[in-house]
């Protein structure tokens, strides 16, 4: 059966966005591909950023990772020493998860929902015109632990994707905001423009 993984990437303070971007998709990406039980593996790299909350909680990018638990011993055992090794040189916090939507989509680019409360998405689905994939971390989730790296104390309670063309991405991130903004959204929500890049 295929598990869905999600992880939040922050970016070292010594790089700049572009190297981290540039690293993760090329040499890293080539490290992730080679996973065995890996089915899909997906970047989405962040262009736009909102929070009601604390600013410095700020994402770079997500990562969608769909792979058979047929062959992976676990969701935290899915990963290889290279990996590890590589992701302390571009990377500086990691909060992965196990989430409950498995569905597998395309879209150039995403404006994603971030909150730690569950909250009536409705009101920003109406202000977006898109209706959202909508997740949570699994209720046996655990968050992946990377001795070298940091990361949050917990997984968001709700992620709400919405697909999106390159074109009308930045459109559909603004009026995202503006719903949550309006809407009695839970301190702590954010949202991310990101432009995706399927590497398998």
């Amino acid at each position: 059966m295929l598990r869905k993984r999600v992880a939040l990437l922050q970016r070292r303070s010594d790089l700049s966005f572009a190297e981290f971007d540039e690293h993760w998709a090329v040499p890293h990406a080539r490290i992730i591909a080679a996973l065995p039980g890996l089915d899909e593996y997906v970047q989405n790299s962040v262009r736009s950023f909102w929070t009601n909350g604390e600013p410095e909680r700020s994402i770079d990018g997500v990562v969608e990772v769909w792979f058979d638990d047929g062959v992976v011993a676990s969701p935290q055992a899915h990963t290889s020493a290279e990996q590890q090794d590589d992701e302390v040189r571009f990377i500086r916090t990691l909060t992965a998860f196990t989430v409950t939507n498995r569905q597998s989509y395309d879209a150039e680019a995403k404006v994603w929902v971030l909150s730690p409360e569950p909250f009536d998405l409705s009101g920003v689905a109406d202000a977006a015109g898109v209706e959202p994939m909508v997740a949570q971390p699994d209720r046996d989730a655990v968050l992946m632990e990377r001795p070298r790296l940091r990361r949050e104390h917990a997984a968001p309670a709700s992620i709400a994707v919405f697909p999106s063309s390159e074109d009308g991405a930045s459109d559909l991130f603004e009026a995202v905001v503006d719903g949550v903004a309006i809407g009695p959204a839970p301190s702590g929500v954010r949202v991310l423009r990101t432009a995706s890049r399927r590497v398998r």
